[in-house]
């Protein structure tokens, strides 16, 4: 079950070419596989509760895969939940997941970007300055992973001196407000929060500025990647935490990367990138005769699985979790953007955040993070 995306209009596609090629390469040959796919348009309202429900029932299928709204997706937990029935859910991971999400049945795969958020916060404010001038696009914001940053760098003794937030009719904005701020606040970093062409504008503003290279720009990871951002801006002094880094010198990162190009001819995205780690879970709850095992926690918790971003395990609330994560620099080197490596960042105590976060309300978009 996946939706479409404005941003990544070949979101479904990316992610089947990375589940399918993973299932090639961790399950014997022998064992077939019949995709049934739905589109769900952006997850966004109950078309996934229904199509569940037609897929269990009328299909009969062995497992299901799917996208789903934050606000909507207590009703799909308990559906599977209900039916014993084996779910993963994947998200990239910008809003918190809550105990009520919790089944053995259901799996939650994100990219983890709402802790790699709340890493950002306290990494700035311990390694690059307390004043920090935070912007974001109307749509970026209206996430999570926005308030799990803001509360880390305050929680480490920094100031968000200025919040600015971009009018939702971000192709007439010329920024200069922005920038104007900056130059006035005059902070010790810059947090951005904007992603597809929105964020390549404000790129080519900052760019364009006194401000470029003179302070330290923090970008949210879907700003930087490197598929969305082809042409070379000049920009300067900007970097990423992410729960994954494509340059990453393991050798699960470079057998993905070098098996994708050579399947697909194409390099990987993020979305490819979490079908192949949904595809090697999945490979580790398959018995030799071709039964899912229903029972996740039973079968995976605290398992640790090797996957192109390292070992991630799945914790109490059945979320992966990464063993670290990655301080990126954005880069342009010859004919594209990389985000080059620069170290690893142990994480804080996951567990405990999401009990600390635990009783935020959820607000903002009904879509999941970039599935627009």
């Amino acid at each position: 079950m996946l939706p479409k995306s404005d941003m990544y209009p070949t979101l479904a596609m990316d992610f089947l070419n990375g589940l399918k090629l993973a299932l090639k390469k961790h399950i014997p040959f022998t064992m077939k596989f019949k995709y049934i796919i739905e589109n769900i348009g952006h997850a966004a309202d109950d078309l996934p509760l229904k199509t569940a429900e037609k897929l269990l029932l009328q299909e009969n299928v062995d497992v299901t895969i799917s996208f789903c709204s934050i606000f909507r997706l207590k009703e799909l937990v308990t559906l599977f939940d209900g039916y014993k029935k084996p779910l993963i859910h994947i998200d990239l991971g910008a809003n918190i997941l809550k105990k009520e999400h919790y089944s053995p049945y259901v799996l939650h795969h994100t990219l983890n970007l709402w802790q790699s958020a709340y890493t950002t916060g306290v990494y700035a404010a311990n390694k690059i300055g307390k004043k920090a001038v935070f912007a974001s696009s109307f749509y970026d914001g209206g996430y999570q992973h926005t308030y799990a940053l803001a509360k880390a760098f305050e929680n480490e003794g920094g100031t968000i001196l200025k919040y600015y937030v971009a009018p939702s009719d971000y192709k007439n904005e010329t920024f200069d407000s922005l920038i104007d701020t900056i130059n006035t606040l005059e902070p010790d970093v810059i947090f951005t929060l904007f992603s597809y062409n929105e964020g390549k504008k404000v790129f080519n503003a900052l760019a364009n500025s006194k401000i470029n290279g003179a302070i330290p720009i923090l970008a949210f990871p879907a700003m930087t990647d490197e598929t969305i951002n082809t042409e070379d801006y000049n920009i300067e002094n900007v970097q990423s935490i992410a729960s994954w880094a494509f340059d990453a010198p393991l050798e699960n990162t470079k057998t993905f990367l070098k098996k994708y190009n050579k399947k697909y001819k194409e390099v990987p995205n993020v979305f490819s990138l979490m079908g192949y780690e949904v595809g090697i879970t999945l490979a580790n709850c398959i018995s030799p005769k071709g039964k899912v095992n229903a029972n996740f926690t039973e079968q995976l918790h605290l398992k640790k699985i090797m996957t192109p971003r390292g070992a991630i395990q799945y914790n109490e609330l059945n979320e992966s979790e990464p063993e670290n994560f990655k301080l990126r620099t954005f880069q342009f080197n010859k004919t594209e953007y990389q985000n080059i490596l620069i170290e690893t960042i142990e994480p804080s105590s996951l567990d405990e955040l999401n009990k600390e976060f635990s009783n935020i309300n959820y607000t903002g978009w009904q879509n999941p993070y970039l599935c627009t």
